[in-house]
Protein backbone atom coordinates (compact mmCIF):
# COMPACT_ATOMS: atom_id res chain seq x y z
CA UNK A 1 0.00 0.00 0.00
CA UNK A 2 2.67 2.36 0.97
CA UNK A 3 4.51 1.88 -2.33
CA UNK A 4 0.84 2.37 -4.41
CA UNK A 5 0.79 6.15 -2.77
CA UNK A 6 3.57 7.71 -5.06
CA UNK A 7 2.26 6.39 -8.26
CA UNK A 8 -1.43 7.41 -7.30
CA UNK A 9 0.16 10.70 -6.76
CA UNK A 10 1.95 10.87 -10.37
CA UNK A 11 -1.47 9.71 -11.81
CA UNK A 12 -2.99 12.94 -9.99
CA UNK A 13 -0.31 15.20 -10.58
CA UNK A 14 -1.30 13.73 -14.44
CA UNK A 15 -4.83 14.12 -14.27
CA UNK A 16 -4.43 17.89 -12.65
CA UNK A 17 -1.96 18.64 -15.17
CA UNK A 18 -4.16 17.60 -18.73
CA UNK A 19 -6.98 19.21 -16.71
CA UNK A 20 -5.63 22.58 -16.68
CA UNK A 21 -4.85 21.86 -20.40
CA UNK A 22 -8.76 21.28 -20.87
CA UNK A 23 -9.56 24.27 -19.24
CA UNK A 24 -7.48 26.41 -20.99
CA UNK A 25 -8.66 24.55 -24.66
CA UNK A 26 -12.25 25.22 -23.45
CA UNK A 27 -11.90 28.67 -22.62
CA UNK A 28 -13.34 29.94 -25.95
CA UNK A 29 -15.90 30.84 -28.04
CA UNK A 30 -19.80 29.93 -26.74
CA UNK A 31 -17.55 29.19 -22.95
CA UNK A 32 -20.44 26.89 -21.92
CA UNK A 33 -18.55 25.18 -19.54
CA UNK A 34 -20.01 24.91 -16.00
CA UNK A 35 -16.72 24.76 -14.23
CA UNK A 36 -15.19 28.00 -14.17
CA UNK A 37 -12.33 28.13 -16.70
CA UNK A 38 -10.38 30.18 -14.33
CA UNK A 39 -11.22 27.25 -11.61
CA UNK A 40 -6.84 26.85 -10.54
CA UNK A 41 -6.23 30.78 -10.61
CA UNK A 42 -9.21 30.87 -8.15
CA UNK A 43 -7.96 28.02 -6.12
CA UNK A 44 -4.63 30.17 -5.76
CA UNK A 45 -4.37 31.55 -1.97
CA UNK A 46 -1.11 33.92 -2.88
CA UNK A 47 -3.35 35.82 -5.81
CA UNK A 48 -6.54 36.03 -3.42
CA UNK A 49 -4.56 37.82 -0.11
CA UNK A 50 -2.38 39.53 -2.76
CA UNK A 51 -5.83 40.94 -4.59
CA UNK A 52 -7.29 41.62 -1.37
CA UNK A 53 -4.15 44.09 -0.25
CA UNK A 54 -5.10 45.61 -3.49
CA UNK A 55 -8.86 45.90 -3.70
CA UNK A 56 -9.21 46.26 -0.11
CA UNK A 57 -12.23 44.28 -0.40
CA UNK A 58 -13.26 40.30 -0.62
CA UNK A 59 -13.26 39.02 -4.37
CA UNK A 60 -15.87 36.38 -4.65
CA UNK A 61 -14.55 34.39 -7.45
CA UNK A 62 -11.33 34.03 -4.81
CA UNK A 63 -13.32 32.57 -1.90
CA UNK A 64 -12.20 28.67 -2.95
CA UNK A 65 -8.42 29.62 -2.16
CA UNK A 66 -9.45 30.47 1.04
CA UNK A 67 -11.00 27.12 1.04
CA UNK A 68 -7.23 25.70 0.06
CA UNK A 69 -5.40 27.42 2.56
CA UNK A 70 -7.70 26.08 4.94
CA UNK A 71 -6.97 22.51 4.29
CA UNK A 72 -3.03 23.67 4.04
CA UNK A 73 -3.33 24.14 7.62
CA UNK A 74 -4.91 20.63 8.00
CA UNK A 75 -2.78 18.68 5.78
CA UNK A 76 0.03 20.63 5.18
CA UNK A 77 1.08 21.37 1.32
CA UNK A 78 -0.44 19.10 -0.39
CA UNK A 79 -1.02 21.51 -3.40
CA UNK A 80 2.40 21.63 -4.39
CA UNK A 81 2.69 18.00 -4.28
CA UNK A 82 -0.23 16.34 -6.10
CA UNK A 83 -2.16 18.87 -7.71
CA UNK A 84 0.25 22.43 -8.40
CA UNK A 85 0.62 21.98 -12.48
CA UNK A 86 3.84 24.13 -12.77
CA UNK A 87 4.83 21.24 -10.02
CA UNK A 88 3.63 18.35 -11.80
CA UNK A 89 5.66 20.43 -15.77
CA UNK A 90 9.24 20.70 -12.75
CA UNK A 91 8.51 17.08 -11.46
CA UNK A 92 8.72 15.76 -15.32
CA UNK A 93 11.76 17.61 -16.82
CA UNK A 94 13.32 16.81 -13.64
CA UNK A 95 12.94 13.43 -14.43
CA UNK A 96 13.73 13.02 -17.63
CA UNK A 97 16.46 15.57 -18.55
CA UNK A 98 18.10 15.70 -14.85
CA UNK A 99 17.39 12.37 -13.85
CA UNK A 100 21.00 10.74 -13.66
CA UNK A 101 22.52 14.13 -13.30
CA UNK A 102 24.60 14.36 -9.94
CA UNK A 103 23.55 17.95 -9.04
CA UNK A 104 26.37 20.22 -7.47
CA UNK A 105 25.79 21.48 -3.98
CA UNK A 106 27.98 24.89 -3.55
CA UNK A 107 25.08 26.81 -2.51
CA UNK A 108 24.05 26.80 0.91
CA UNK A 109 20.18 25.45 1.27
CA UNK A 110 19.64 27.03 4.82
CA UNK A 111 20.52 30.59 2.78
CA UNK A 112 18.54 29.47 -0.32
CA UNK A 113 15.41 28.82 2.20
CA UNK A 114 15.90 31.74 3.81
CA UNK A 115 15.96 33.79 0.43
CA UNK A 116 12.30 32.48 -0.56
CA UNK A 117 11.17 34.14 3.04
CA UNK A 118 12.93 37.28 1.77
CA UNK A 119 11.10 37.26 -1.96
CA UNK A 120 8.04 36.16 -0.20
CA UNK A 121 7.76 39.64 2.46
CA UNK A 122 9.10 41.74 -0.83
CA UNK A 123 5.48 40.20 -3.04
CA UNK A 124 3.83 41.30 0.06
CA UNK A 125 4.80 45.09 0.57
CA UNK A 126 4.88 45.65 -3.10
CA UNK A 127 1.37 44.46 -3.23
CA UNK A 128 0.26 47.06 -0.52
CA UNK A 129 1.81 49.37 -2.84
CA UNK A 130 -0.11 47.92 -5.98
CA UNK A 131 2.94 47.04 -7.85
CA UNK A 132 1.93 42.89 -8.68
CA UNK A 133 5.50 41.96 -9.80
CA UNK A 134 5.06 38.81 -8.11
CA UNK A 135 2.17 37.97 -9.87
CA UNK A 136 5.18 37.27 -12.51
CA UNK A 137 6.39 34.47 -10.16
CA UNK A 138 2.99 32.99 -9.13
CA UNK A 139 3.16 29.30 -10.46
CA UNK A 140 -0.81 29.18 -11.26
CA UNK A 141 -0.62 32.39 -13.25
CA UNK A 142 2.67 31.79 -14.91
CA UNK A 143 1.66 28.17 -16.38
CA UNK A 144 -1.64 29.53 -17.57
CA UNK A 145 -0.20 32.30 -19.11
CA UNK A 146 2.73 30.28 -20.89
CA UNK A 147 0.43 27.51 -22.04
CA UNK A 148 -1.83 30.06 -23.54
CA UNK A 149 0.35 32.62 -25.52
CA UNK A 150 4.10 30.12 -25.63
CA UNK A 151 2.45 27.01 -26.49
CA UNK A 152 -1.39 27.04 -27.84
CA UNK A 153 -0.38 29.01 -30.99
CA UNK A 154 2.13 26.36 -32.14
CA UNK A 155 -0.24 23.49 -31.55
CA UNK A 156 -2.48 24.69 -33.47
CA UNK A 157 -0.19 25.81 -36.11
CA UNK A 158 0.72 21.90 -36.01
CA UNK A 159 -2.65 20.83 -36.49
CA UNK A 160 -3.70 23.16 -39.14
CA UNK A 161 -0.65 21.46 -40.96
CA UNK A 162 -1.72 18.21 -40.00
CA UNK A 163 -5.23 18.46 -41.03
CA UNK A 164 -4.99 17.23 -44.33
CA UNK A 165 -3.31 13.48 -43.38
CA UNK A 166 -5.51 13.45 -40.75
CA UNK A 167 -8.71 13.53 -43.05
CA UNK A 168 -7.01 11.45 -45.32
CA UNK A 169 -6.56 8.49 -42.02
CA UNK A 170 -10.18 8.90 -41.59
CA UNK A 171 -12.60 6.77 -43.23
CA UNK A 172 -15.30 8.04 -46.19
CA UNK A 173 -17.77 10.35 -44.78
CA UNK A 174 -15.97 11.36 -41.91
CA UNK A 175 -17.03 14.33 -39.73
CA UNK A 176 -15.55 17.26 -41.02
CA UNK A 177 -12.86 18.79 -39.57
CA UNK A 178 -11.82 22.08 -40.03
CA UNK A 179 -9.16 24.09 -39.77
CA UNK A 180 -8.76 26.51 -36.44
CA UNK A 181 -7.54 30.09 -36.75
CA UNK A 182 -3.99 30.52 -35.49
CA UNK A 183 -3.77 33.00 -32.90
CA UNK A 184 -0.67 35.81 -32.33
CA UNK A 185 0.95 37.00 -29.47
CA UNK A 186 3.52 39.49 -29.25
CA UNK A 187 5.51 38.44 -26.01
CA UNK A 188 5.40 34.55 -26.58
CA UNK A 189 9.32 34.15 -26.90
CA UNK A 190 9.85 36.12 -23.70
CA UNK A 191 7.36 34.53 -21.76
CA UNK A 192 8.61 31.48 -23.38
CA UNK A 193 12.28 32.07 -22.66
CA UNK A 194 11.62 32.97 -18.85
CA UNK A 195 9.29 29.29 -18.69
CA UNK A 196 12.81 27.47 -19.62
CA UNK A 197 15.27 29.12 -17.33
CA UNK A 198 12.69 28.10 -14.80
CA UNK A 199 13.33 24.38 -15.82
CA UNK A 200 16.45 24.56 -16.29
CA UNK A 201 17.15 25.23 -12.71
CA UNK A 202 15.98 21.46 -12.16
CA UNK A 203 20.13 21.18 -13.16
CA UNK A 204 21.03 22.67 -9.80
CA UNK A 205 18.74 21.07 -7.30
CA UNK A 206 15.13 19.36 -7.61
CA UNK A 207 12.32 21.64 -7.54
CA UNK A 208 15.33 24.24 -7.45
CA UNK A 209 11.96 27.30 -8.04
CA UNK A 210 9.34 25.24 -6.01
CA UNK A 211 11.86 25.05 -2.88
CA UNK A 212 13.36 28.59 -3.31
CA UNK A 213 11.38 31.20 -5.48
CA UNK A 214 7.68 30.28 -5.56
CA UNK A 215 5.82 32.69 -3.31
CA UNK A 216 2.45 30.39 -3.46
CA UNK A 217 4.72 27.75 -2.09
CA UNK A 218 6.36 29.84 0.55
CA UNK A 219 2.73 30.70 1.69
CA UNK A 220 1.75 27.17 1.87
CA UNK A 221 4.94 26.58 3.82
CA UNK A 222 4.67 29.22 6.41
CA UNK A 223 0.83 27.67 6.84
CA UNK A 224 2.05 24.34 6.92
CA UNK A 225 3.99 24.82 10.56
CA UNK A 226 0.83 24.15 11.67
CA UNK A 227 -0.33 20.86 10.10
CA UNK A 228 -1.65 18.08 12.16
CA UNK A 229 -1.61 15.36 9.38
CA UNK A 230 2.46 14.35 9.98
CA UNK A 231 4.83 12.09 9.52
CA UNK A 232 6.63 9.82 11.55
CA UNK A 233 9.39 7.42 12.12
CA UNK A 234 9.78 4.33 13.86
CA UNK A 235 12.72 2.97 15.72
CA UNK A 236 12.72 0.53 12.48
CA UNK A 237 14.72 2.99 10.77
CA UNK A 238 18.17 2.27 9.29
CA UNK A 239 19.29 5.59 8.11
CA UNK A 240 19.24 4.29 4.52
CA UNK A 241 19.14 7.74 3.54
CA UNK A 242 16.52 6.36 0.61
CA UNK A 243 14.03 8.84 1.95
CA UNK A 244 16.45 11.74 1.90
CA UNK A 245 17.58 11.11 -1.55
CA UNK A 246 13.79 10.76 -2.84
CA UNK A 247 12.71 13.46 -1.16
CA UNK A 248 12.29 16.08 -4.39
CA UNK A 249 12.21 19.21 -2.08
CA UNK A 250 14.99 18.39 0.28
CA UNK A 251 12.51 18.56 3.90
CA UNK A 252 14.67 15.31 5.37
CA UNK A 253 17.82 16.23 6.89
CA UNK A 254 20.97 13.74 5.99
CA UNK A 255 21.67 13.90 9.80
CA UNK A 256 18.62 13.23 11.03
CA UNK A 257 16.37 11.17 8.80
CA UNK A 258 13.79 10.31 11.61
CA UNK A 259 12.84 13.74 11.92
CA UNK A 260 11.79 16.67 8.52
CA UNK A 261 11.19 19.69 8.04
CA UNK A 262 7.06 19.79 8.04
CA UNK A 263 6.56 23.64 6.54
CA UNK A 264 8.75 21.90 3.40
CA UNK A 265 6.89 18.83 3.04
CA UNK A 266 5.10 18.86 -0.16
CA UNK A 267 3.44 15.57 1.13
CA UNK A 268 4.47 13.80 -1.91
CA UNK A 269 4.81 10.53 0.36
CA UNK A 270 7.63 9.14 -1.51
CA UNK A 271 9.33 8.60 1.81
CA UNK A 272 6.82 5.78 2.47
CA UNK A 273 8.93 3.77 -0.11
CA UNK A 274 11.42 3.02 3.15
CA UNK A 275 12.93 -0.51 2.90
CA UNK A 276 12.36 -1.49 6.71
CA UNK A 277 8.46 0.21 5.93
CA UNK A 278 9.61 2.42 9.31
CA UNK A 279 7.63 5.67 7.81
CA UNK A 280 3.63 6.48 7.86
CA UNK A 281 1.92 9.62 8.07
CA UNK A 282 -0.81 10.09 10.65
CA UNK A 283 -2.84 13.07 12.51
CA UNK A 284 -0.96 14.08 15.33
CA UNK A 285 -0.68 17.40 17.40
CA UNK A 286 0.65 20.31 15.83
CA UNK A 287 4.93 20.89 16.45
CA UNK A 288 5.54 24.44 15.62
CA UNK A 289 9.36 23.78 16.33
CA UNK A 290 11.38 22.01 13.09
CA UNK A 291 14.53 20.71 12.59
CA UNK A 292 17.27 22.80 10.67
CA UNK A 293 14.74 25.32 10.37
CA UNK A 294 15.12 28.96 9.46
CA UNK A 295 16.04 31.53 11.14
CA UNK A 296 14.82 35.51 9.68
CA UNK A 297 16.98 37.71 11.58
CA UNK A 298 15.17 41.33 12.07
CA UNK A 299 17.71 42.83 9.84
CA UNK A 300 16.57 40.49 7.11
CA UNK A 301 13.08 41.07 7.50
CA UNK A 302 13.46 44.51 7.62
CA UNK A 303 15.59 44.46 4.69
CA UNK A 304 13.14 42.78 2.68
CA UNK A 305 10.90 45.12 3.40
CA UNK A 306 12.60 48.27 2.60
CA UNK A 307 14.14 46.34 -0.54
CA UNK A 308 9.86 45.91 -1.43
CA UNK A 309 9.41 49.55 -0.71
CA UNK A 310 11.57 50.90 -2.59
CA UNK A 311 11.40 49.32 -5.27
CA UNK A 312 8.05 49.77 -5.80
CA UNK A 313 8.80 53.90 -5.10
CA UNK A 314 11.17 53.73 -8.17
CA UNK A 315 8.90 51.88 -10.22
CA UNK A 316 5.79 54.22 -9.50
CA UNK A 317 8.00 57.54 -10.09
CA UNK A 318 9.34 55.99 -13.44
CA UNK A 319 8.43 58.33 -16.56
CA UNK A 320 6.75 55.05 -17.84
CA UNK A 321 4.92 54.82 -15.04
CA UNK A 322 4.65 58.14 -12.89
CA UNK A 323 1.53 60.35 -13.75
CA UNK A 324 3.29 62.69 -14.52
CA UNK A 325 5.10 60.91 -17.12
CA UNK A 326 5.14 59.44 -20.56
CA UNK A 327 1.27 58.61 -21.68
CA UNK A 328 0.59 55.73 -24.08
CA UNK A 329 -3.09 57.01 -25.70
CA UNK A 330 -3.08 53.71 -27.77
CA UNK A 331 -3.38 51.57 -24.37
CA UNK A 332 -6.59 50.03 -24.75
CA UNK A 333 -8.07 47.82 -22.17
CA UNK A 334 -10.78 45.57 -22.46
CA UNK A 335 -14.27 46.78 -21.82
CA UNK A 336 -15.39 47.13 -18.27
CA UNK A 337 -11.63 47.07 -16.99
CA UNK A 338 -10.57 48.90 -13.56
CA UNK A 339 -9.29 52.66 -13.92
CA UNK A 340 -5.17 52.00 -15.10
CA UNK A 341 -3.79 52.26 -11.54
CA UNK A 342 -5.91 49.98 -10.18
CA UNK A 343 -5.91 47.37 -13.04
CA UNK A 344 -2.22 47.25 -13.20
CA UNK A 345 -2.37 46.45 -9.86
CA UNK A 346 -4.65 43.65 -9.66
CA UNK A 347 -4.47 42.18 -12.94
CA UNK A 348 -2.11 38.66 -12.47
CA UNK A 349 -1.54 39.30 -16.59
CA UNK A 350 -2.40 35.23 -16.72
CA UNK A 351 -3.99 35.29 -20.20
CA UNK A 352 -7.08 33.75 -19.79
CA UNK A 353 -8.65 37.03 -21.34
CA UNK A 354 -6.12 36.85 -24.32
CA UNK A 355 -7.21 33.30 -25.18
CA UNK A 356 -11.01 33.16 -25.16
CA UNK A 357 -10.83 36.65 -26.99
CA UNK A 358 -12.58 35.36 -30.36
CA UNK A 359 -10.65 37.70 -32.51
CA UNK A 360 -7.24 37.54 -31.19
CA UNK A 361 -7.45 41.25 -30.12
CA UNK A 362 -5.98 41.11 -26.71
CA UNK A 363 -2.89 41.15 -26.74
CA UNK A 364 -0.22 41.12 -23.43
CA UNK A 365 2.12 44.17 -23.03
CA UNK A 366 5.68 44.43 -22.85
CA UNK A 367 6.60 47.69 -21.46
CA UNK A 368 3.68 49.65 -23.36
CA UNK A 369 1.62 49.61 -19.55
CA UNK A 370 4.73 50.94 -17.62
CA UNK A 371 6.67 48.61 -16.06
CA UNK A 372 3.90 47.46 -13.26
CA UNK A 373 1.54 46.73 -16.28
CA UNK A 374 4.20 43.77 -17.48
CA UNK A 375 1.53 40.93 -19.63
CA UNK A 376 -1.48 42.64 -18.76
CA UNK A 377 -3.91 42.71 -21.25
CA UNK A 378 -4.45 45.76 -24.29
CA UNK A 379 -6.56 45.67 -27.00
CA UNK A 380 -4.56 45.96 -30.17
CA UNK A 381 -7.34 47.02 -33.55
CA UNK A 382 -4.84 45.59 -36.30
CA UNK A 383 -4.66 42.38 -35.05
CA UNK A 384 -8.04 42.07 -34.46
CA UNK A 385 -11.29 43.95 -32.93
CA UNK A 386 -13.38 44.05 -30.25
CA UNK A 387 -16.57 41.90 -30.73
CA UNK A 388 -19.74 43.87 -30.20
CA UNK A 389 -21.92 40.99 -28.36
CA UNK A 390 -19.13 39.73 -26.16
CA UNK A 391 -17.98 39.76 -22.76
CA UNK A 392 -15.78 36.51 -22.37
CA UNK A 393 -12.99 38.70 -20.86
CA UNK A 394 -14.72 39.71 -17.71
CA UNK A 395 -15.92 36.22 -17.26
CA UNK A 396 -12.61 34.48 -17.24
CA UNK A 397 -11.05 37.41 -14.74
CA UNK A 398 -10.31 35.85 -11.86
CA UNK A 399 -9.68 38.89 -9.67
CA UNK A 400 -12.29 41.11 -11.35
CA UNK A 401 -9.54 43.53 -12.58
CA UNK A 402 -11.98 43.18 -16.00
CA UNK A 403 -15.25 43.23 -14.55
CA UNK A 404 -18.19 41.19 -15.82
CA UNK A 405 -20.43 43.23 -17.71
CA UNK A 406 -23.37 42.03 -19.50
CA UNK A 407 -23.70 42.42 -23.42
CA UNK A 408 -25.89 46.08 -22.99
CA UNK A 409 -23.41 47.31 -20.55
CA UNK A 410 -20.44 46.62 -22.50
CA UNK A 411 -22.34 48.12 -26.12
CA UNK A 412 -22.61 51.32 -24.26
CA UNK A 413 -19.03 51.58 -23.04
CA UNK A 414 -16.37 53.71 -24.48
CA UNK A 415 -13.05 52.52 -24.27
CA UNK A 416 -11.60 54.64 -26.87
CA UNK A 417 -12.31 56.39 -29.50
CA UNK A 418 -11.32 56.41 -33.20
CA UNK A 419 -9.23 59.39 -35.45
CA UNK A 420 -9.01 59.38 -38.88
CA UNK A 421 -5.61 60.54 -40.36
CA UNK A 422 -6.22 62.96 -43.39
CA UNK A 423 -3.15 62.28 -45.01
CA UNK A 424 -3.32 58.53 -45.16
CA UNK A 425 -7.60 57.98 -45.69
CA UNK A 426 -8.06 56.67 -49.04
CA UNK A 427 -11.38 58.99 -49.28
CA UNK A 428 -9.48 62.51 -48.13
CA UNK A 429 -6.34 61.86 -49.75
CA UNK A 430 -7.13 60.65 -53.01
CA UNK A 431 -11.13 61.30 -53.24
CA UNK A 432 -11.67 58.52 -54.40
CA UNK A 433 -14.79 56.78 -53.05
CA UNK A 434 -13.73 54.49 -49.95
CA UNK A 435 -16.37 52.85 -47.58
CA UNK A 436 -15.44 50.09 -45.86
CA UNK A 437 -15.22 51.66 -42.30
CA UNK A 438 -18.54 53.28 -42.35
CA UNK A 439 -19.64 50.12 -43.37
CA UNK A 440 -18.01 47.89 -40.88
CA UNK A 441 -19.19 50.63 -37.92
CA UNK A 442 -22.17 48.72 -36.18
CA UNK A 443 -22.58 51.58 -33.67
CA UNK A 444 -23.26 54.23 -36.34
CA UNK A 445 -20.52 56.23 -35.36
CA UNK A 446 -19.04 56.81 -38.73
CA UNK A 447 -21.11 58.82 -41.16
CA UNK A 448 -20.20 60.17 -44.74
CA UNK A 449 -20.48 64.44 -45.44
CA UNK A 450 -21.50 65.52 -48.40
CA UNK A 451 -18.75 63.82 -50.70
CA UNK A 452 -18.84 60.74 -48.97
CA UNK A 453 -15.85 61.43 -47.39
CA UNK A 454 -15.59 59.60 -43.46
CA UNK A 455 -16.20 61.12 -40.28
CA UNK A 456 -16.11 60.12 -36.82
CA UNK A 457 -19.11 60.91 -34.80
CA UNK A 458 -17.77 60.80 -30.68
CA UNK A 459 -20.35 60.29 -29.01
CA UNK A 460 -21.02 57.20 -30.51
CA UNK A 461 -17.80 55.65 -30.97
CA UNK A 462 -17.03 52.66 -28.47
CA UNK A 463 -13.00 51.77 -29.94
CA UNK A 464 -14.06 48.51 -30.84
CA UNK A 465 -11.35 48.79 -33.19
CA UNK A 466 -13.03 47.03 -36.19
CA UNK A 467 -12.49 49.96 -38.49
CA UNK A 468 -9.23 50.23 -37.66
CA UNK A 469 -8.88 46.58 -38.17
CA UNK A 470 -10.78 46.63 -41.66
CA UNK A 471 -9.05 49.62 -43.16
CA UNK A 472 -7.68 48.72 -46.55
CA UNK A 473 -4.63 50.85 -46.24
CA UNK A 474 -1.43 49.18 -46.12
CA UNK A 475 0.71 49.53 -43.21
CA UNK A 476 -0.66 51.50 -40.24
CA UNK A 477 -4.06 51.82 -40.41
CA UNK A 478 -5.99 55.56 -41.33
CA UNK A 479 -7.83 55.13 -38.77
CA UNK A 480 -6.58 54.95 -35.26
CA UNK A 481 -8.50 54.26 -32.11
CA UNK A 482 -6.73 55.95 -28.99
CA UNK A 483 -8.07 55.37 -25.63
CA UNK A 484 -10.25 57.74 -23.82
CA UNK A 485 -8.20 57.48 -20.91
CA UNK A 486 -10.89 56.52 -18.70
CA UNK A 487 -14.06 54.23 -19.76
CA UNK A 488 -17.37 56.17 -19.65
CA UNK A 489 -20.42 54.94 -20.60
CA UNK A 490 -22.30 56.54 -23.70
CA UNK A 491 -25.61 57.53 -23.57
CA UNK A 492 -27.82 55.08 -25.14
CA UNK A 493 -30.10 56.18 -28.01
CA UNK A 494 -34.01 55.84 -28.61
CA UNK A 495 -35.07 53.70 -30.93
CA UNK A 496 -31.27 52.64 -32.05
CA UNK A 497 -31.70 50.66 -35.29
CA UNK A 498 -28.77 48.45 -34.99
CA UNK A 499 -26.91 47.36 -38.03
CA UNK A 500 -25.28 44.80 -39.43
Amino acid sequence: MNRAVPYLRRTVQALSFCFLLYLIIQTAFPLELKIPVDLYLRLDPFIGIISLFTQKEIILRMLPALGVLLLVFIFGNFFCGWFCPMGTTIDFFDRILFREKKRPKPLDDRSLRRFRYGVFIFALITGLMAFQVMYLLDPISLITRTMVISFYPPAIYIYNHLLPQIQALLPRNPVILSSIPLPLFKVNLLIFLFFIIILALGVIRKRFWCRYLCPLGTLFSISSRFRIFRRSVTDECTHCQKCVRECPVGAIPEETPEQYRQEDCVSCFKCLECPPKAVSFGFASPQLKTVDGVTLSRRYVLGSFAFGLASSLVIKTNPLQSESGLKNNRLIRPPGSLPEEKFVSVCTGCGECLKVCPNNALQSTFLEAGLAGLYTPRLVPRIGYCEEFCNFCGRVCPTEAIRPVTIEEKRLLQIGVAHIDKTRCIAWDTDKICLVCNEQCSYQAIVGDDKKRPIIKEEKCTGCGICENKCPVDGESAIIVHSSGVQKKLKPEPNNNHQG
